[in-house]
């Protein structure tokens, strides 16, 4: 400090006025120049630093600026948006309001990384149910939330396609070549018997449409049941092999078990016996497979999970080994009424016939047939697997309804279990509302749609061509006031499992058609009035548009009747076979794991600990 200045002092003597004459001056005697050229070097430096704190500071307000604005402009559009709409006559095309966004050009594509929690966020946030529009860079979104809105958009398929979700699911789920995404894309053809207007597609190559017609023809009908008997024999074969005597056996996880005990006889009853002589590890390796699906759709590359896309490459490779070794022994174009509807190389007829028209395109490479055929494996095993675990665990839970069900069973089975009536068996009305029921608490799907081909409208809102309308099942489940709506009685809350929510009594009648379709009279005049009152029945009437676990329309799950049926089968095959009990606390409970919602069935968080033994048989 002395190089820059010898400073004067205030003494006793000087007056308070006398330092007012220039504020705060103290008296200088001399600065020297050498002090001069510090000072301002000084002052230099301090506006500099000034100058960048400035700067730093600048840029992060001009950033939170515009989001801020961003979200301020698109909240004002979107409510500018909804009266305009609420002011129009209902045959004036309506606009869906995009829903407000804080970054410009990317809009919501940050929530899409949690697409089932940012659905339900919407569901809660907004009070009207009017459709809103989602977007992710160029691409849009019509969220559906009304029931009648989501009836209109399951109508609309012949005007919508899948398309685009299938492929992105082979895609990056199943590693389907890029020639063959190509190869799909370029069917303009539709999935209707007669090709839609315009498109020069060669009868082979209509693959959308071979794939359509070939599952809904070959899991229904007669089909269907052949295919219940053989995976209820594989069942019972595949139990029998593990080591559980009448004394108690625990085991670690419910799940798990049911996944080892199901999954092979699934896989064997659509592919054959022979898969398993060539593949013996291909459960455990589909079993770490589901672990990554959130992971794969949400697209991780192979260096974060190298496991999951190693054991991807080996199921594929699977799946190859196996198409050659059935091709080496069968011929896959016997597919007359004379030829057997399932043979131990191929299995089913529908994997044949799959094989048969695939073989014919030119574009179902060895790698495509492939990818299509672990797509169906999985397709056929992972959904209906999980749903299986949660029926078995909420009847271990209530002993009750453990013991109605098991009454409904034992009606149509013999003693041990085996050949059941399975269309009566799977016509229960309890066994049939607790099968809905799970599905409706632990499925939770996004179903969607594209307007692939042109601009189109639905229920009334204009869609333009290339977007998404997207209807989220879980919260359609969960929705009170469109289930009052369809006159269902809720007697436990939504969030809570109620294995009798779908069974109403003989004379219901939604509302919809009371006054119209009369009920059916339950105080005939011979019946005993000391008797118990009439059965209830199982019905889904009126839930079109609440009820969807698999989706709506002409593309709805063409598998959802096996699926049944294999549920349905597994729980009587069980449960005539052990006696199961769940362990542990009482307070244990299993939860949901939502990281895989609106993807399909929620596995459960953890190990429900249980223990089983055989019956005996006397």
């Amino acid at each position: 400090m002395n190089a820059i200045i010898s400073a004067g002092s205030y003494d006793n003597n000087t007056s308070f006025e006398s330092l007012l004459t220039f504020p705060y001056r103290p008296k200088l005697r001399a600065i020297s120049a050498q002090g001069m050229e510090v000072l301002l070097s000084l002052s230099t430096r301090t506006l500099l630093k000034a100058w960048a704190t400035m700067n730093r500071v600048k840029w992060p307000i001009i950033a939170a600026s515009i989001l801020l604005l961003t979200y301020i402009v698109s909240t004002i559009r979107f409510r500018t948006i909804i009266k305009k709409n609420n002011s129009r006559g209902n045959n004036v095309l309506r606009e869906a309001p995009v829903v407000p966004y804080w970054i410009p050009g990317l809009f919501h594509a940050f929530a899409f990384l949690d697409p089932a929690g940012f659905l339900l966020r919407l569901q809660k946030r907004f009070k009207s149910d009017a459709p809103v529009q989602l977007r992710a860079g160029p691409i849009r979104v019509f969220f559906y939330r009304n029931v009648e809105d989501i009836k209109a958009a399951f109508r609309a398929s012949k005007k919508t396609t899948n398309k685009s979700t299938t492929l992105f699911a082979l895609r990056n789920l199943f590693d389907l070549p890029k020639s063959a995404v190509q190869f799909y894309l370029d069917d303009n053809s539709g999935v209707g018997r007669k090709p839609r207007e315009g498109s020069n597609v060669e009868p082979e190559n209509r693959i959308n449409y071979l794939i359509t017609l070939n599952l809904k023809k070959y899991l229904s009908s007669h089909y269907l049941e052949d295919l219940g008997r053989r995976y209820m024999t594989a069942l019972r074969s595949h139990l029998d092999t593990f080591n559980v005597t009448d004394e108690w056996v625990e085991f670690p996880d419910l799940h798990s078990f049911v996944q080892q005990a199901t999954i092979k006889p699934a896989v064997e009853t659509m592919v054959g016996s022979e898969f398993f002589k060539l593949n013996p590890n291909f459960v455990e390796d589909l079993l770490i497979f589901q672990q990554y699906i959130p992971d794969f759709l949400h697209l991780l590359p192979n260096w974060l999970m190298p496991r999951a896309y190693q054991v991807r490459k080996r199921l594929l490779q699977n799946v190859k080994k196996w198409h050659q070794h059935a091709h080496e022994h069968y011929d896959c174009s016997r597919l007359g009424p004379e030829d057997p509807d399932w043979e131990p190389y191929f299995g089913s007829k529908l994997i044949r016939v799959r094989e048969n028209y695939s073989l014919k395109t030119k574009g179902m490479t060895p790698d495509a047939r492939a990818t299509e055929d672990l797509g169906l494996i999985f397709a056929g095993t992972a959904n209906v697997v999980t749903s299986m675990f949660w029926y078995i665990y909420e009847a271990l839970k209530d002993q009750g309804l453990l013991s109605r069900l098991n009454e409904e069973i034992a009606e149509y089975t013999s003693s041990n279990g085996a050949n059941p009536e399975i269309k009566k068996l799977t016509m229960q009305p309890l066994l049939q509302s607790t099968y809905a029921e799970v599905l409706r608490l632990y499925v939770a799907v996004a179903a969607s749609r594209v307007a692939e081909y042109d601009d189109i409208s639905v229920a009334g809102y204009a869609i333009p061509k290339d977007s998404y309308l997207v209807m989220y099942s879980r919260g359609s489940a969960l929705d009170h006031d469109a289930w009052a709506q369809a006159g269902r009685t809720l007697n436990k809350p939504l969030e809570d499992f109620d294995a009798e929510r779908f069974l109403v009594d003989q004379d219901w009648v939604r509302p919809s058609l009371e006054g119209v379709r009369k009920p059916v009279p339950t105080n005939m005049p011979d019946r005993d009035p000391d008797s118990p009152p009439p059965k209830k029945r199982f019905t889904v009437e009126g839930l079109l548009g609440i009820w969807y676990p698999y989706g709506g329309g002409d593309r709805i799950c063409a598998g959802r009747h096996y699926a049944k049926h294999q549920m349905l089968l597994t729980f009587a095959t069980l449960f005539s076979k052990f006696d199961l009990e769940l362990m542990g606390p009482e307070e244990i409970k299993a939860v949901p794991n939502m990281r895989y919602a609106s993807f399909g069935a929620l596995p459960p968080v953890g190990n429900i600990p249980f223990r089983m033994r055989r019956k005996v048989t006397v």
